[in-house]
């Protein structure tokens, strides 16, 4: 862990704020970012998904500016953009190198202009200590939390579902990643000690409560392998989904039942991908019963059978993401482990294992055997259930 995430992220954003454009912000506000605890790839097939929002947030710091110019501030990135009018933001070139994470900032401006809301000059400045490119949604953090901030600023009536679809928008339109409803949604509406069983076609939301902290624990397993979702592969295998369901006869993989997939003919990478989307769903529904009922060793069993299909049905593990299911799967519930899987899109990011939290040095063994592998060690972190997105009010904003 570095020195700056040390620094509770809304002292960071605050402090940010001062430095880069002078005094207070007027509205400070934060989202979460999420893990996936199962429900992989299916969101944009309309189909069911089990995320959890965690403490780990991204705050932003906003106020309307006296200059006329809208700029925004990363202070994990230690960078700064000057974005363009928010309302001629569709014909506007996208930023690039450094500056290309303003581009969300900028998308989620021009969906308030969409909306008819006056978006006047602002100034944003942004801090997280939700890690970026590990899979935890950093970029629904960022948008979420921001959409929260400007709402209020404006006084914008724009909040849960349609925030959230806004949010969504800004990522596929600005961000270059055709990501669907799952992310912007646990961010926003995430409920602390609960799942959020989403069904991504009716965007019904339901909450699965999950257990305290105090008996199961949730640990982090960073990879070390990031990657950026806007460099084609994420948007890959959403194009092999779309056209498995053509092949199908179906408008969406959800529609399509796994009778009926045995039954057709469809070229070998169509079927692996429509298998994944198909038995995904069905695990979805059976994982969250099995946490209604409190039955961890089940969940942990569908977690299992989730990140085999990710790995061999959707392709989207890597050997570092296998070797710490590995590790986890070894120890086994004598070891204290119920399961563990990939969380978030895959090509890289994290694993999540979920533990008996009354036993100790699980982490280590895991981070160990990852290390042995590989030479290097792998880093990792306890998460909690949290809240969603919201407003921070001043009288609890701390001292900068």
């Amino acid at each position: 862990m570095s020195a700056t995430t040390k620094v509770p992220v809304a002292v960071r954003a605050l402090e940010s704020f001062a430095r880069r454009f002078g005094g207070r912000p007027a509205v400070l506000a934060r989202a979460p970012g999420r893990v996936t605890l199962i429900g992989e790839h299916v969101d944009y097939s309309d189909g069911l998904v089990l995320p959890m929002s965690i403490d780990r947030d991204c705050v932003s710091a906003v106020r309307v500016s006296n200059d006329g110019r809208w700029r925004a501030w990363s202070d994990d990135l230690q960078s700064l953009a000057e974005l363009p009018d928010p309302a001629t933001a569709s014909t506007a070139p996208r930023a690039t190198g450094a500056s290309a994470w303003s581009n969300l900032a900028l998308g989620v401006l021009a969906g308030f202009a969409r909306e008819g809301v006056r978006v006047p000059p602002l100034e944003m400045a942004f801090a997280s200590d939700v890690p970026l490119g590990a899979g935890l949604s950093s970029s629904a953090a960022l948008t979420v939390s921001l959409a929260t901030a400007v709402a209020e600023a404006l006084s914008a009536p724009l909040f849960g579902i349609p925030l959230a679809r806004m949010c969504q928008e800004a990522e596929s339109e600005f961000g270059g990643v055709p990501c669907g409803m799952l992310d912007p949604l646990a961010s926003a509406l995430g409920r602390a000690d609960h799942a959020m069983l989403i069904d991504c076609r009716s965007l019904d939301v339901r909450f699965v409560p999950f257990p305290p902290a105090a008996r199961v624990a949730l640990l982090v397993f960073d990879s070390g392998v990031h990657r950026s979702l806007s460099d084609g592969r994420y948007a890959e295998r959403r194009h092999e989904v779309e056209d498995a369901a053509r092949a199908a006869g179906v408008g969406m993989l959800r529609d399509l039942d796994e009778t009926k997939l045995r039954t057709l003919k469809l070229p070998a990478l169509f079927e692996r991908r429509a298998r994944h989307v198909v038995r995904e769903i069905q695990r979805v529904q059976l994982a969250a019963n099995a946490l209604r009922r409190d039955d961890m060793e089940l969940f942990g069993l569908f977690m299992a059978q989730s990140h085999q299909s990710l790995r061999d049905d959707f392709a989207v593990s890597t050997p570092e993401l296998d070797a710490l299911v590995d590790e986890a799967r070894a120890l086994g519930t004598a070891g204290g482990v119920y399961g563990a899987r990939l969380t978030g899109a895959g090509f890289g990011g994290s694993v999540i294992v979920l533990a008996d939290a009354a036993r100790t040095g699980i982490g280590e063994r895991i981070a160990a055997g990852f290390e042995r592998r590989f030479k290097r060690p792998a880093s990792w972190q306890r998460v909690s259930s949290a809240p969603g997105a919201a407003v921070i009010p001043a009288a609890r904003w701390p001292a900068a």
